[in-house]
């Protein structure tokens, strides 16, 4: 019997694949209305469908990816549902361009060609890599193409383009060391995180997409257990949980992302739903997705390099009277991973759409904000991660040509 949860993504797949359309669709970009507790909040694909006539392929296919995590009961970590957007909208990128950049011999033409179809390319890129990370899915991913399927020689010609750039992007991913394995041991003394398998100690040695390592931006160490910096930190994480206010709780709760498809999934619809409201065309859309998932993929190696040269207790350990009403992360405190991860969704979107700048860094605050709410973080590890964010951003910003005058060099005015 198919998977209930599978057929319901799967159909919700075949009529977002309806809203595709091509190229260019120019108008006066909207604000972002920000999201979150204590902002406006106005998530969703559902909104995009009554602003805008036209969803870009890689936008339906990312809504795809999303859906089908939400949908399983047993979820991967966030890390490597992180990893699994970053390849996918990097092919999805490749897909486009080497779609719009070749001709394909037609014979039926007599010396014409036929254009590969983009949105096509999208398609066979997108069901190679969701059939990759997540096989148990694969028959719906295919019925997905199939239900886009034209039948006209420019969709299997896009087709045939895209499940080729897949196939490149996996046998990149199968050796990008994301699945090392550790056999390392605990340290122990002042300071130290204490728990049992650790979470991904060799993340931070993962091939980046933009960086030369993931220790290239290695933060300094944390303020010792024993200084009055760190004392004034762990104070303060104290009185916010022995205050905690509903707000606060709600935006510990909303930053969370352990439900639906993670944290991973919560940026990319945010992206998603600003591509769609600018009108980005296919090419503009997918490499929008593209640089944000991958940079902020990047910036989690950073963060992780970071966690494991300290291995640095969290709050919550230091002192046990700190209560969290969200899950308690197995892996050390300082960096922030939701600053890092964040901080390069909300900057590098912010460089491509300037108008929507302050906003996104308000968010990528909030959401850095909140784990101090949830008595998981200190503000050392909070400021730590967002400046990560900032130095990932200006690497991925320069490397891919982009003007990286917009990256924040501050925290947003409140």
């Amino acid at each position: 019997m198919p998977n209930a949860r599978l057929v319901t993504a799967v159909a919700c797949a075949h009529s977002l694949l309806a809203l595709i359309a091509c190229g260019d669709v120019s108008s006066a970009p909207s604000r972002l209305e920000p999201s979150g507790p204590g902002l406006a909040t106005r998530d969703g694909i559902e909104a995009r469908r009554q602003s805008s006539p036209a969803v870009s392929a890689s936008v339906a296919w990312n809504e795809i990816a999303r859906n089908y995590v939400a949908a399983l009961v047993v979820k991967p970590n966030q890390q490597a549902n992180l990893r699994s957007f970053a390849y996918l909208s990097l092919a999805q990128y490749k897909a486009v361009v080497a779609a719009n950049d070749e001709d394909v011999d037609n014979d039926e033409g007599h010396g014409r060609s036929t254009h590969a179809s983009p949105q096509a390319a999208v398609a066979g890129a997108s069901s190679a890599l969701l059939s990759y990370f997540f096989p148990a899915g694969a028959a719906g991913f295919e019925a997905a193409v199939r239900a886009q399927d034209s039948h006209h020689s420019d969709f299997s010609a896009g087709e045939a383009i895209g499940r080729a750039i897949g196939a490149s992007v996996i046998a990149r991913a199968k050796t990008d060391r994301f699945d090392a394995v550790w056999t390392g041991t605990i340290p122990v003394g002042p300071c130290r995180w204490t728990g049992t398998n650790p979470l991904l100690p060799l993340l931070g040695e993962m091939r980046p997409f933009f960086l030369k390592s993931g220790s290239q931006f290695r933060p300094p160490p944390p303020p010792s257990c024993e200084s009055a910096e760190f004392k004034a930190a762990l104070a303060e994480v104290r009185h916010l949980s022995d205050t905690r206010t509903p707000e606060q709780l709600a935006i510990a709760q909303y930053w969370a992302g352990t439900t639906g498809s993670l944290v991973a999934g919560l940026w990319n619809a945010k992206v998603s739903d600003l591509i769609t409201r600018h009108r980005l065309s296919e090419r503009r859309a997918s490499h929008a997705l593209a640089l944000t998932n991958m940079a902020a993929m990047d910036a989690n190696i950073a963060c992780h390099d970071g966690k494991y040269a300290y291995w640095f207790i969290r709050p919550f350990q230091a002192d046990p009277a700190i209560t969290t009403p969200i899950g308690r992360p197995n892996h050390p405190s300082y960096p922030s991973n939701h600053a890092c991860v964040s901080g390069a969704f909300a900057y590098v979107l912010g460089a491509l759409l300037p108008s929507e700048r302050d906003q996104l860094a308000q968010q990528a605050q909030q959401a850095a904000e909140s784990r101090l709410f949830a008595g998981i973080h200190y503000r050392f590890d909070r400021d730590a991660g967002l400046k990560i964010a900032r130095e990932v951003t200006a690497v991925v910003l320069r490397r891919s040509g982009q003007n990286d005058e917009s990256v924040p060099d501050r925290e947003p005015e409140k």
